[in-house]
């Protein structure tokens, strides 16, 4: 009866829970030995793609690819500039309307 509070831990748990951590860090290594070759056949894919696509006889880079890229940028930085500065004439915009019914 005073031993009903107490916890003790029998061989077998302790036994069971050493099992149980040992199996843990076997998956742990397996999962990153997985990942890891998971990852290094995206690289070769990767590798073989491009470089199957560049021996392709009918494959001739856009020599304006370059310049297409340079405008891409330009026109994305001033969409966001536009995007910003509309931001900001909404929240004037806003304010004032609050200026204007807070005056009245």
């Amino acid at each position: 009866m005073w031993n009903a509070g107490r916890e003790t831990s029998s061989p077998g748990t302790e036994l069971r829970e050493k099992q149980a951590k040992k199996e843990k860090e076997r998956l742990i290594k397996e999962l990153q030995l997985i990942t890891e070759e998971r990852n290094d056949l995206r690289d070769r894919l990767r590798f073989l793609t491009e470089r199957s696509m560049k021996n392709r006889p009918h494959f001739r880079p856009n020599p304006y690819y370059e310049d297409l890229e340079r405008m891409e940028e330009a026109v994305m930085s001033i969409l966001h500039n536009l995007e910003m500065e509309n931001t900001e004439v909404h929240e004037n915009n806003h304010k004032l309307k609050k200026e204007i019914t807070f005056s009245r």
